[in-house]
């Protein structure tokens, strides 16, 4: 027996869902945030090289990735609660 360094099949269709789910919590985005947040946790551009891209002010970019981070965080937060359940 040789150890596979590849997932198994149940984790590559983990994986491929949890993308899945990335996709459609950024497709929910305000284009701007969402672009923002692609270049910086995707890309790993800087903030001022997605200022750069973008065409906008610095502070601009760090509005967007707050506001990009935070939805994506509620969304996330909201799939894994029970509607029911009491905080």
């Amino acid at each position: 027996g040789i150890a596979l360094d590849e997932p198994g099949p149940d984790r590559s269709a983990i994986a491929r869902q949890e993308l899945r789910r990335l996709q459609a919590a950024l497709d929910r985005l305000p284009p701007r945030a969402r672009d923002a947040v692609v270049m910086r946790k995707i890309e790993g551009l800087s903030r001022p090289e997605i200022a750069a891209r973008m065409g906008i002010a610095e502070p601009t970019v760090s509005q967007h990735l707050a506001a990009g981070m935070a939805a994506l965080a509620d969304f996330f937060h909201s799939e894994t609660i029970d509607p029911g359940e009491k905080p």
